[in-house]
């Protein structure tokens, strides 16, 4: 290791024994969040100033510092709940508040999704946008289910998770918080049409396990209330006049899309 990544080893380890989150220990050094991530990453060298605060804040020498790797016992018996949270929190505020944040309007979306298996069918799912500060999080509400026991009974649900946009690509991460609080991952780019579509493909789990599935998203009128958005979320044809025609155009070249990038990289 060099003598960065001994310095950003030395500094995550040091910072969760004594603050027990990334986060706290920012704080205590006044230093900010962002910059403290560039260190743990060693994109880059911390100047004299910020050197010298985070030694007396963590009680080390810098010397110290850049050596190899101090030892420190993290884990005493099975951690506990806040240091989870604690963890998934730090992993998670890169994502949250560092730019670009997410450029998605709040508010209600319509996505259709296709069903595996059957492909005559899109099931229709309600999503709520919500901007808290910078950070993104979304709610996918699906409203109806087909008869219990058949293949798509598994996805009415509850998903709630975050946005997160990177290389020009919309990332939705979600756990379903009814049933077996399964996650999912829905990956959209904005299509090139005047109409404010999004589509690309969904990572879900079924009864027969991992799936895929094509996604169109597409906003709704301010007019329509979250009651009437969800009453219009139900399985469709993909011949139904009730879904829009560019709907479903688009989803059957997002499935095409999908198909060719899978049968690409298989060689």
């Amino acid at each position: 290791m060099s003598a960065l990544e001994n310095f950003a080893e030395n500094l995550r380890r040091l910072c969760l024994a004594k603050a027990g989150s990334i986060s706290a220990a920012a704080r205590g050094m006044q230093i900010g969040r962002s910059q403290i991530e560039s260190y743990l990453q060693a994109r880059r060298a911390p100047g004299r100033a910020s050197v010298k605060k985070i030694c007396e804040y963590l009680g080390v020498t810098e010397e110290e510092m850049y050596q190899r790797p101090v030892s420190v016992d993290l884990d005493h018996g099975r951690p506990s709940a806040q240091r989870i949270l604690s963890a998934a929190r730090d992993a998670l505020e890169p994502l949250l508040f560092a730019d670009p944040s997410a450029g998605i309007a709040p508010g209600i979306y319509h996505a259709y999704m296709t069903i595996p298996s059957t492909p005559g069918s899109l099931l229709c799912a309600v999503i709520v946008i919500a901007k808290q500060g910078s950070a993104t999080t979304f709610r996918r509400l699906t409203n109806r289910a087909v008869k219990r026991g058949e293949y798509w009974s598994r996805f009415t649900g509850d998903h709630k998770g975050i946005v997160v946009e990177r290389l020009n690509c919309l990332s939705f991460v979600a756990a379903n918080q009814i049933g077996t609080q399964e996650p999912t991952l829905m990956r959209l780019w904005w299509l090139p049409f005047s109409e404010k579509l999004l589509g690309g493909h969904a990572m879900i789990f079924t009864p027969a396990g991992p799936s895929f599935s094509a996604v169109v998203m597409v906003p709704l009128s301010a007019k329509i209330n979250l009651r009437t958005a969800l009453r219009l979320a139900k399985v469709y044809r993909t011949t139904d006049e009730a879904v829009p025609r560019i709907v479903r155009d688009m989803i059957v070249q997002q499935r095409a899309d999908f198909i060719s990038a899978v049968t690409r990289d298989l060689g």
